[in-house]
């Protein structure tokens, strides 16, 4: 994201995507969850793009992962208001964006919410990453440098190309494994579709293979 321009000519491409992909639900109801995001005020210190993007997207929810607005960016005053970042923090102060959900039991998420691996922004550079959760325990644990996946340099090109776009299968594969990505559902009416709602979603609206 070098400039304003190409910032405002993302943004509009992750609305046309958003409106396309609720069209295809509504249609075919894959059982995703797209909804509206509510406008945040610009605040000082996030990096470029950030309250934008998320005046845009609000909670995405399929069966592998949730994506969703930081609660410290609801506004100036839970910004200023949030917690610092642990000192032993690997890469220094990150809002979680995404969370993998694959595998862990509807009825708990509904009572605690999305936790598990985690896609992070940068605070201070703004590139979105992800890290395995082995290499974060051995960091903590023994100190051992922790291998990190950056994902793209920026939140609105994350969203654009891995969350609503060609990348999403890679999203999968970098976070999930390999097993994931091919997993197929192989009982009942929908035998042989991706177990991946979200993937079956944009498979149907185009925009990821």
């Amino acid at each position: 994201m070098t400039d304003s321009n190409d910032l405002a000519a993302t943004l509009a491409e992750i609305r046309n995507k958003l409106d396309l992909l609720r069209r295809v639900e509504a249609e075919h109801g894959f059982g995703v969850l797209i909804e509206e995001a509510p406008p945040l005020e610009a605040i000082p210190g996030l990096p470029a793009g950030v309250t934008d993007v998320f005046s845009i997207v609000g909670r995405l929810r399929g069966s592998y992962f949730w994506f969703l607005p930081p609660e410290q960016i609801g506004s100036r005053a839970a910004w200023e208001g949030r917690p610092p970042a642990p000192p032993e923090a690997p890469l220094g102060e990150a809002l979680a964006i995404g969370y993998a959900v694959r595998g862990i039991p509807a009825d708990l998420l509904a009572e605690k919410g999305p936790a598990g691996r985690q896609i992070s922004l940068d605070v201070e550079e703004g590139y979105v990453y992800y890290i395995d959760g082995d290499d974060l325990a051995d960091y903590y644990h023994s100190g051992e440098d922790v291998v990190v996946q950056e994902l793209a340099d920026n939140v609105a090109t994350f969203f654009n190309e891995w969350v609503l776009g060609a990348d999403y299968p890679e999203l999968v594969e970098t976070v999930l494994g390999a097993e994931a990505l091919d997993h197929r559902i192989r009982k009942g009416e929908d035998a042989g579709e991706y177990s991946d709602t979200w993937r079956r979603l944009l498979v149907t609206a185009g925009l990821a293979s």
